[in-house]
């Protein structure tokens, strides 16, 4: 797994972002056990990577557009997202490195989170606008209760954009997260480019996309 973006940058958007504290510690509590074997594996991961890690900086956030949303992270350094096959809410199959050539949001949420509600009919929009232009946008539930609550909840929101309810291997490769919403935007050529925690706008969001979207994917 190739851990571009690091725990402390994670920590950050906690810290610059307290409205979603409810919902980040619930995310926590949940995945506890993925997080501690992540905190025994550490000192491995520490002495596996190259450099003086005491001389590292934290990636900065990008300049925020819309005050009110959630800032967004570059990623760290070029590699390719974690890919993964899954079979979506309408019997789909969904491979992400599939959508090489697009531009792909990936938003790990649940119905229960309100910040997660906050951000939807945002996406929506975006993928109204863009989907004829190369975005996808994939919704991924944490929902443990399934069909059950996410279908009533898409229906409310007039979600149009393709859904998976996480079996665990979406958040065996992204996870575990310090909250959600959870997002990441991955490129053209299938590399991670933004991350973000806590609940993104339309216009901090549509400037970035239309960016990646005009990209060549041979580049």
């Amino acid at each position: 797994m190739k851990f571009l973006f690091s725990h402390k940058e994670k920590n950050q958007y906690a810290a610059r972002n307290p409205q979603y504290a409810s919902a980040i510690t619930y995310s926590v509590l949940r995945s506890f056990p993925k997080l501690l074997l992540a905190l025994l594996a550490l000192p491995l991961l520490l002495s596996c990577s190259s450099g003086d890690s005491s001389k590292s900086k934290p990636t900065e956030p990008l300049e925020r557009l819309d005050p009110t949303s959630a800032a967004l992270y570059p990623a760290r350094q070029k590699a390719t997202a974690n890919d993964f096959t899954v079979t979506l809410m309408n019997g789909d199959p969904f491979q992400l490195s599939g959508q090489k050539g697009k531009v792909v949001l990936m938003n790990i949420w649940a119905t229960w989170c309100a910040p997660c509600a906050d951000e939807m009919p945002d996406f929506v929009d975006l993928y109204e606008e863009y989907r004829d232009e190369g975005l996808v946008i994939l919704g991924v539930s944490i929902d443990e209760q399934g069909r059950s609550v996410v279908k009533p909840f898409m229906e409310k929101f007039n979600v149009t954009y393709p859904m998976f309810i996480d079996d665990g291997t979406i958040m065996e490769k992204y996870g575990p997260t310090m909250g959600i919403p959870t997002t990441y935007i991955i490129d053209k050529q299938g590399d991670l480019r933004y991350f973000s925690v806590g609940a993104l706008t339309k216009k901090e969001l549509e400037p970035r996309l239309k960016e990646l979207l005009a990209e060549n994917a041979e580049a």
